[in-house]
């Protein structure tokens, strides 16, 4: 596979598996399906991250990784949110 796919389907997969996983704390039972798809997403996002800092960063200043990985640590800060209000 190339560098350039694998850069951008790593970037669009973290953000499609970052709202997938912020969107599973819309009820407290899909936390369950949220936090594996939460490190899928950050281990993407990084791929992308690292992919856009050694080889594109000419192309793009902001990789679409950053975005993912915000979107992926959305269920890991509800849940601290929730146990320290516990």
């Amino acid at each position: 596979m190339k560098l350039i796919t694998l850069y951008k389907l790593s970037g669009y997969v973290s953000i499609l598996l970052g709202l997938a996983a912020a969107f599973s704390i819309y009820k407290i039972q899909y936390i369950k399906i949220g936090l594996p798809l939460c490190i899928a997403g950050f281990i993407l996002a990084g791929i992308n991250i690292f992919l856009n800092a050694k080889y594109f960063y000419d192309e793009e200043k902001i990789p679409k990784g950053y975005l993912g990985m915000f979107l992926s640590s959305v269920p890991v800060l509800f849940l601290l949110f929730v146990i320290g209000r516990h």
